[in-house]
């Protein structure tokens, strides 16, 4: 006899929404995380998405790149033993997060952490918005270099002060092609 089962995918979305509480299902369409991630989630045989783990070797000006992006700072660790501080930011509470590590001075000489240059095994983030122009106008005016313009009113880049490529794609169909976009060149590499 023949056995018929539900699609994964479909069963996997059916625990998420479960999952999920009213309050965080009306704050985004992508917050499918309880507000304290992962402590509170069932354990239903499923793999979830919690964060990507960044370095910053300037944790303000790191923090102010993603919230020029539009990303709100959801939790905050500072170990004094590990002399470390994470922050974990996301669209929303419950959207999946960036953790941004930064590594304290050394308290004897004030040496910083030194990274190499990024490479390309990371890629980049990714984040969908409303308005790709009007959020590449408010990017420049933070001060934030459009690496690749949304000449095609679907897709840019920018890179985080410490070489992180961040991808900023158009929501729904693309925008009609506009100056000063369509024919602005690149700059750099991303």
């Amino acid at each position: 006899r023949a056995v018929t089962t539900t699609a994964p995918t479909t069963a996997a979305r059916a625990r998420t929404a479960r999952r999920m509480t009213t309050a965080t299902r009306a704050a985004s369409l992508s917050a499918y995380l309880p507000a304290d991630t992962y402590h509170s989630l069932p354990k239903d045989g499923d793999v979830t998405f919690l964060h990507t783990m960044v370095r910053a070797s300037n944790l303000e000006a790191t923090m102010a790149f993603f919230s020029a992006l539009g990303l709100v700072e959801t939790r905050r660790k500072e170990s004094q033993n590990g002399k470390f501080t994470l922050v974990f930011m996301a669209s929303c509470q419950g959207a999946p997060e960036i953790e941004i590590t930064y590594n304290w001075p050394d308290e004897a000489t004030g040496e910083t952490e030194t990274f190499a240059p990024p490479s390309r095994s990371m890629g980049h983030l990714a984040f969908a918005v409303d308005d790709i122009y009007a959020k590449c106008e408010a990017l420049e005016k933070a001060g934030i270099v459009i690496n690749r313009p949304p000449r095609d009113g679907r897709m840019a880049f920018v890179i985080s002060p410490d070489g992180i490529s961040v991808e900023l794609l158009q929501k729904g169909d693309a925008l009609e092609p506009r100056e000063p976009w369509k024919s602005m060149a690149n700059i750099g590499s991303w």
